[in-house]
């Protein structure tokens, strides 16, 4: 018998999903910001990057929790996944990528990594 575990593709597609759900919620909640306090639209790209990564942080944090461990690896799948949709949006709406659509991936990213290894290290101090 072996030891080794199936890999969660349903796990991290509804954690992918939470991780989405409060990036939106986020992202209702930096519009009516912007709307209360007057903020121009050059505000709007920081504020979508914060809630998006946010989610990507979610994300992460959750999957190293419910799989225990391997958060390294399981935060920078979720990453992937957000960064992955980041450049899907960005290929359907812009020509060309510039230079902040990469920094805004790979901010998606390690905020995937650093969740995944705060749950990972979350586990670790329950597991005590």
């Amino acid at each position: 018998m072996s030891d080794t575990k199936k890999f969660p593709a349903i796990g991290l597609l509804v954690v992918f999903g939470v991780g989405s759900a409060a990036a939106a919620v986020s992202l209702a909640g930096f519009g009516w910001l912007m709307v209360k306090q007057g903020l121009t639209q050059e505000a709007a790209a920081p504020l979508t990057t914060a809630a998006v990564c946010l989610g990507s942080f979610l994300s992460g944090l959750l999957m190293a929790i419910l799989q225990k461990g391997k958060g390294l690896v399981w935060g920078a799948a979720e990453g992937v996944l957000f960064a992955g949709l980041l450049f899907i949006l960005g290929t359907l709406y812009q020509s060309e990528w510039e230079t902040m659509q990469f920094v805004r991936a790979g901010l998606v990213l390690l905020m995937g990594v650093l969740g995944g290894v705060l749950g990972m290290l979350r586990a670790e101090r329950k597991r005590r």
